[in-house]
């Protein structure tokens, strides 16, 4: 049996204006309606493990929709919800104007410590990686592998659920778009 957790493509163009740590949920909002960019494409490995799947699972959200649809055109996709990307902070209640490059990097940082509001918990977060590792396991037993195209972040608690539940792979892995991890 075999799950891969796949991050999802570059993501379109999005803009990278100074913004005030208040503003990074609005930001963030425009970034998950972005789509990804045509200007990366999957490696061919990648595109072949998708393809000879026996499960294909995305996120809901459309940049790992449309890097699914791009890795196996003729394969159906299941749309799994749980495999959104944690939570980043609505605001940061900071009138000060930085990069997103900066921003987002100190919303998780924020976010992982609890010292901001978000609509998901950092335990909350671990909960549902582990209703999908759970899954993932299942799914993975009736076809014998499965392919998720996620996200990064929300990847690695995955991951780390899958080995705790005995499942083998990498602890650490590339933070590319396109990157992939194997667990057996």
């Amino acid at each position: 049996m075999r799950i891969v957790l796949v991050r999802h493509g570059k993501p379109g163009v999005v803009s990278r204006d100074s913004i005030a740590g208040r503003d990074i949920g609005r930001w963030v909002r425009h970034y998950n309606d972005a789509g990804i960019s045509r200007e990366l494409a999957p490696p061919a490995a990648l595109r072949d493990l998708a393809s000879s799947a026996g499960c294909l699972l995305t996120s809901s959200l459309r940049r790992a929709r449309e890097s699914a649809a791009w890795l196996s055109a003729s394969k159906e996709v299941r749309v799994d919800p749980e495999l959104r990307e944690a939570a980043l902070p609505d605001s940061l209640a900071v009138s000060i104007r930085l990069s997103p490059r900066v921003w987002v990097p100190l919303a998780r940082v924020a976010w992982w410590l609890n010292w901001c509001d978000s609509d998901e918990t950092i335990g909350a977060t671990r909960q549902r990686a582990g209703r999908v590792a759970d899954r993932l396991g299942a799914l993975a037993a009736e076809y014998g592998s499965v392919v998720a195209i996620g996200h990064g972040m929300f990847n690695r608690f995955v991951a780390s659920q899958l080995r705790r539940r005995g499942w083998r792979g990498p602890t650490v892995w590339s933070r590319r778009y396109w990157a992939a991890a194997e667990f057996e």
